[in-house]
């Protein structure tokens, strides 16, 4: 697999994700401007949000 079709890969993985994921992804976000959490706390929570989501599915 060349560079470019990994890049078109994983910007389709992305897009995917953020298309599905749009309210997990936007809670996240809205922590980690507004919340006193670490970072590495509010996005280990979301990847465990995110992989239950995933099995639930």
């Amino acid at each position: 697999m060349t560079r470019t079709e990994l890049e078109i890969n994983q910007e389709d993985m992305w897009r995917r994700l953020a298309f599905e994921q749009r309210t997990t992804l936007t809670l996240a976000i809205e922590m980690l401007l507004r919340c006193h959490l670490s970072p590495e706390q509010i996005l280990i929570k979301t990847a465990m949000a995110l992989e239950g989501s995933h099995h639930d599915s």
